[in-house]
């Protein structure tokens, strides 16, 4: 009966697992399946009975290591629990060294304890088990409150007490800094840490989350909690309401006076058509080549105004703040990418190029027309990003960086043009069939596509917009995976990569 998590730990490894609070078995499965040294079931919070303890448990045993956390420290809890078949036990609110004595007696067969033979998991081999048991299951005691950190180092010179577990919210309200927690939490969390490594005991601590189990993780705990169920369902359908969520206002479109820089090209000219049929009363064709503008513009050269703009021209969209001041709705369009890696000849010279474009230009548009924008009742404001501004496309390296920095730029701009009325609204499509992506052969969306959802986004008030199956898959694998979207897109390298890696 070999305990892979002892195992671990002996080895000077660090035991990353899942928390089980909602008492659903078929919860406890879909969370084995994602490959956690453990699952700690909660019985002292959780949902939890010995039914659904023991059904959660048989679903789980063969996948990952079943552990418990009791619903107290009474003989009868943690005889239940490890009859059950937990490999693990961890019992909550210790707070002496003669309690933390009563749990290994509490864990143990005799002569090392007073447990009791039985259970249906145990009976399975009971033979086997039962001259196993006391030296491989492992025995974790909480330490939650005060008391119990002053007497940590005792606590853990306890024979048969394998691991000292530090319950911060409790510990937190027991010292009296929650709901934060700051330096004196962190100072008592600390010397818990410090009395288990003393006594060559193992620490572990609950984290509520991944990012925050690094952390732990580098400073010296050896058991950390990377989710548990409730958040794991909580939080994404909280996140999926909010997005959905529609805003109010005053049409953003119809009567509106338009202007969309880079309108020549492929998004850009389909995005003016598109406002043209929504019923904006005018708008302003924006374009370094003002010739370049003609087959569109003749269109409606009523309502279609071409404008010569180059947004990295400051002089030049200082004109054209100062010409179109009856604009209410700006469409931030004007890109460009390289298409080329981070080693490629003229890569430094892209990136500039791209920021100065993607990033900056976009910057300096919205500044100048900010006033505008206030003075004509504040509006909205469009920036045409991409969904690989999330995670780096390599095939695009440098311009996927420049829309990563576009799209921390619109989450400023929407804070600051806020209290001015101005809805800033961020479009990121997956891949578009334009000239700007020849690089890419994946799937691809048409232009009208994006133009349209545009439209319909700016109708809903909507602040983010995924056009395309891509986009829409992209930020949904995010949400759960990321690592796993940065690996998918990490096959679709440049051309002198894919060389140099076969020489």
């Amino acid at each position: 009966m070999s305990n892979p998590l002892k195992d671990k730990l002996a080895a000077g490894g660090c035991i990353t697992c899942h928390w089980a609070t909602l008492g659903s078995p078929s919860v406890a499965e879909l969370l084995a399946e994602s490959g956690p040294d453990c699952i700690v079931f909660d019985m002292q919070h959780g949902l939890w009975d010995r039914l659904s303890l023991e059904y959660a448990i048989g679903l789980v045993r063969h996948k990952t290591v079943p552990t418990v956390r009791s619903v107290d420290a009474s003989d009868h809890a943690i005889g239940m629990v490890l009859d059950a078949g937990a490999r693990a036990l961890i019992v909550p609110m210790v707070d002496t060294a003669d309690q933390a004595r009563a749990v290994v007696r509490a864990a143990k067969y005799p002569p090392a304890g007073g447990r009791s033979g039985g259970g249906t998991r145990p009976m399975l081999d009971y033979k086997s088990y039962m001259a196993a048991a006391n030296d491989e299951i492992i025995v974790a005691v909480m330490i939650e409150t005060a008391t119990a950190v002053a007497n940590a180092a005792e606590i853990a010179a306890v024979p048969g007490i394998d691991m000292l577990f530090i319950g911060p919210f409790d510990l937190a309200m027991s010292i009296g800094t929650f709901p934060d927690f700051g330096p004196k939490h962190e100072a008592a969390v600390q010397s818990v840490l410090a009395a288990a490594k003393a006594a060559g005991k193992t620490c572990g601590i609950f984290t509520p989350y991944a990012s925050f189990a690094a952390d732990r993780r580098a400073q010296g705990f050896q058991w950390v909690v990377l989710a548990y169920d409730q958040s794991l369902i909580q939080e994404p359908a909280k996140g999926a309401v909010k997005h959905a969520r529609l805003g109010t206002g005053p049409d953003l479109v119809k009567d509106a006076v338009a202007l969309v820089s880079g309108a020549n090209g492929g998004i850009g000219s389909e995005t003016v058509r598109a406002l043209l049929r929504a019923g904006a009363a005018k708008i302003y064709c924006g374009a370094r080549q003002i010739d370049s503008l003609r087959t569109l513009t003749s269109v409606a050269s009523d309502k279609l105004i071409p404008l010569q703009l180059d947004v990295t021209d400051p002089a030049s969209v200082a004109k054209a703040a100062a010409a179109c001041k009856d604009v209410t709705l700006l469409i931030n369009n004007a890109g460009w990418n390289s298409n080329e890696g981070l080693f490629c000849a003229g890569a430094l010279d892209n990136a500039r190029r791209e920021m100065e474009t993607n990033y900056l230009g976009t910057l300096a548009l919205s500044r100048a027309f900010q006033p505008v924008l206030a003075k004509n009742g504040g509006g909205g404001l469009v920036n045409l990003i991409t969904v690989v501004a999330h995670s780096n496309l390599p095939v695009m390296s440098t311009y996927a960086a420049s829309k990563a920095a576009l799209l921390s730029l619109t989450q400023g701009l929407r804070a600051e043009l806020r209290q001015q009325g101005t809805h800033v609204m961020g479009v990121l499509p997956g891949a578009v069939d334009t000239p700007m992506t020849p690089g890419f052969e994946g799937m691809k969306m048409r232009p009208l596509q994006v133009a349209e959802a545009l439209i319909q986004g700016l109708r809903a008030r909507m602040e983010d917009i995924y056009p395309g199956g891509m986009a829409s898959g992209v930020i949904n694998g995010i949400a759960f995976d990321a690592k796993a979207i940065e690996g998918d897109f990490a096959n679709y390298l440049p051309a002198e990569s894919s060389a140099r890696k076969k020489a």
